[in-house]
């Protein structure tokens, strides 16, 4: 017969439910980004529940708190699961999606709200999405538009940003166009 070990009550799989992580939760202060991209917070655990609860963020909301060093998907922050999907924030959740605003009528919202010109975009499908993260990574690569990062808090939002990539590579041109001169003899004045 086989040795069974034990198991270590101190190495269970699911971390949140140490006490010491789910405290650590509970006191930071948390951001998350919209799906605009832009950074919502700061904010305790129990905004991020109610948030969570109303379908504003789910386990892709890219979060971060102090302790992190990026942006982390929600479903990758450790002892946060515990925080947020426990049978309390389910059940409210179930309540909230069925009886107070189904998806139908969000969709319906939003694409009120589009129609008003208050929404960027109609609400999308899967295909829509994988359209559109597409096209994005074109204009992406082609400079037409700004990828955002957290370093992109600091600068300013505008006609600007958007340029941000076509300046950047005019000043590597700037700088390849010095040296091949340099090397050619060319003295500029």
């Amino acid at each position: 017969r086989p040795h069974r070990a034990l198991p270590n009550p101190s190495s269970d799989a699911d971390p949140s439910s140490r006490p010491f992580a789910r405290a650590v939760i509970r006191r930071n202060i948390w951001y998350y980004r919209d799906r605009t991209g832009l950074p919502r917070g700061p904010m305790t655990i129990d905004v991020l529940r109610k948030a969570y609860i109303g379908g504003i963020i789910d386990g892709n909301t890219l979060m971060w708190g102090n302790g992190l060093g990026h942006w982390v998907p929600l479903r990758n922050i450790r002892g946060m699961d515990g925080n947020l999907t426990n049978p309390k924030v389910l059940f409210l959740k179930w309540i909230h999606d069925t009886f107070i605003i189904t998806k139908a009528q969000r969709q319906e919202r939003r694409d009120e709200l589009y129609r008003q010109g208050l929404a960027k975009s109609p609400v999308m499908n899967h295909d829509e999405v994988r359209d559109w993260k597409k096209t994005r990574e074109e204009k992406l690569r082609s400079g037409e538009e700004a990828l955002m990062l957290s370093l992109t808090l600091a600068m300013p939002l505008g006609k600007e940003i958007g340029s941000l990539g076509a300046k950047m590579k005019k000043a590597f041109r700037g700088k390849k166009v010095e040296k091949k001169e340099e090397e050619e003899g060319v003295i500029s004045a």
